[in-house]
């Protein structure tokens, strides 16, 4: 079953470009967007546990982060297209023009 997760990460760990190739690469990762600096939002069938562990392997133990999986108790204001992901747990499909 797909989760949805937020990372959320530090300096130390990477740039926004660097934590998006860490991301990218992750096979334990299904989807995910980002909006805010210092997160992303993860869509992915693994535990927390999982996704830090590869995590990890990709960083070098370097910086501090967390995963956070988000379930039914969550408000705020974001993008539409964040709120989708996370309802829904795959991007918002593009408009056709």
């Amino acid at each position: 079953m797909k989760k949805a997760y937020i990372l959320i990460y530090n300096d130390i760990v990477g740039t926004r470009a660097q934590v998006k190739e860490y991301v990218d690469s992750m096979s334990e990762v299904w989807t995910w967007r980002y909006d805010m600096p210092h997160v992303f939002y993860i869509i992915s069938t693994y535990s927390a546990e999982k996704l830090t562990d590869a995590f990890r392997k990709k960083t070098g133990d370097k910086g501090r982060f967390m995963f956070s999986e988000v379930n039914d108790n969550y408000q705020g204001l974001m993008l539409e297209e964040t709120w989708y992901l996370l309802n829904n747990k795959h991007n918002k499909p593009k408009k056709e023009e």
